[in-house]
């Protein structure tokens, strides 16, 4: 069954309410010969006469009236619809939904969404501040449209997209006789009271791994959940804390983070996509500053104690 064209129904619409082809043919850009070609074709289509007609006047049958109230307001929404949706391709309005790790949300982030904010002041951008397994879960879920995260590489329903290498060093007072140092070993961190993150973050599993072969590390003095909440254990003077080199304070007089060696240990901050699934406009836009970014981060690289 033939169903009636956007134009058609248009057309209708224009009639009905102007009660006039000639008012209406001028509105919809037409002349009045193709526009009672379209009210024909819709009348035939549906198999009734929507208005009767005279040399003078035009006015809506009953079906013609009972078919317009119906009507009124569906087209406007259609037009609506599509007005947004070009919004939205140019930019011009829509959102971006990204998932970010605790541990690189504070550092990373903002200096984009600044960025991408100056260049589309009319797109939101949401962010999603979850722990590892709960940004990847949003990405799957169609949640985000895509995050920064550093687990996903071997999940077969996800891409994982490099942004950046980044290393974990060590966060100790400025004031501790390790702060002078360049590097520092992690057999040396026995000597001294550290605090750690339990196994709720994948963090720790990374490290767990990597550290495999070396005799345990003493006891630590505290348990966090979130590598983000080890700098205010540094800050406070608890103990010393293996963290990303990302969730270093900026600019910080307190933190300093220094190299870590035997062995060097880092984890790839990358962006997490839906396999097979594209991005907005609005969301490609927003990881191709991401990229930019990473790219940036790479090559200056975090100032630490080490790094110069």
């Amino acid at each position: 069954m033939l169903k009636p064209s956007l134009a058609d129904l248009r057309a209708f619409v224009t009639v009905g309410e102007l009660q006039s082809f000639a008012a209406a043919a001028k509105a919809l850009h037409l002349s009045q010969p193709a526009l009672s070609r379209r009210i024909s074709h819709l009348e035939e289509l549906l198999g009734v006469r929507l208005f009767d007609r005279t040399t003078r006047s035009v006015g809506l049958t009953v079906l013609g009236k009972r078919f317009l109230e119906g009507m009124h307001g569906l087209v406007d929404d259609i037009d609506r619809s599509v007005l947004s949706l070009r919004d939205a391709a140019e930019l011009e309005a829509g959102d971006v939904t990204v998932g970010c790790v605790f541990s690189a949300v504070h550092h990373f982030l903002p200096p984009v969404v600044v960025a991408f904010q100056k260049r589309y002041p009319r797109v939101l951008v949401r962010i999603i501040e979850q722990s590892a397994d709960e940004v990847l879960a949003s990405v799957k879920h169609g949640e985000a449209d895509f995050a920064i995260n550093y687990i996903g590489m071997q999940d077969p329903e996800v891409e994982f997209t490099p942004l950046l290498k980044e290393p974990y060093v060590l966060a100790c007072p400025a004031d501790h006789p390790l702060a002078r140092r360049r590097s520092v070993r992690w057999d040396e961190l026995a000597g001294y009271p550290h605090a750690r993150v339990s196994h709720a973050s994948r963090n720790r599993l990374l490290i767990d791994q990597a550290l495999a072969d070396l005799p345990p590390l003493p006891r630590p003095v505290v348990e966090v959940r979130h590598v983000s909440t080890l700098i205010r254990i540094v800050e406070s003077g608890i103990g010393l804390a293996v963290v990303p080199q990302l969730t270093l304070p900026l600019r910080s007089t307190t933190v300093v983070g220094i190299k870590l060696e035997n062995p060097a240990i880092s984890r790839t901050l990358a962006i997490v996509r839906r396999r097979g699934r594209s991005l907005s406009p609005a969301a490609a836009a927003f990881a191709q500053l991401l990229m930019s970014a990473g790219k940036g981060q790479a090559s200056a690289g975090r100032k630490t104690k080490a790094g110069g």
